[in-house]
């Protein structure tokens, strides 16, 4: 895998969840690997779930107990912003980006070279 590729992986949703452990344990592998997490829920659904994933509040751990390495998950309401500004819905959907992305490189002692 190459150290300077970076993926965001963007999930629009309508719904809920229907395998939370199993969506637990691959955001925790997860958080080992270059990966941010982007979920925009879309509607008017019960989003308790996505907002557990977002992990904030409380630590996201596995089915196993173990706990994320770090924020990977952000969690947006799409209709938090629907009659707002696009950019004000844009700097929430990438707020947590620029630090999960020096968190990665912090852990994994990657040194970027600037050309």
């Amino acid at each position: 895998m190459d150290e300077r590729m970076y993926h965001i992986f963007v999930i629009l949703t309508d719904g809920d969840i229907h395998d939370m452990p199993l969506t637990k344990d691959v955001i925790v592998e997860g958080s080992e690997f270059p990966l941010s997490i982007i979920i925009i829920g879309l509607g008017n659904s019960n989003f308790e779930k996505m907002i557990e994933l977002d992990g904030d509040d409380v630590i996201l751990r596995n089915t196993q107990g173990r706990p994320t390495r770090r924020d990977i998950v952000q969690f947006v309401k799409f209709n938090d912003y629907r009659h707002g500004s696009k950019q004000a819905l844009a700097e929430q959907v990438l707020e947590e980006v620029p630090e999960q992305v020096v968190s990665y490189l912090v852990q994994n002692k990657i040194k970027l070279e600037v050309d």
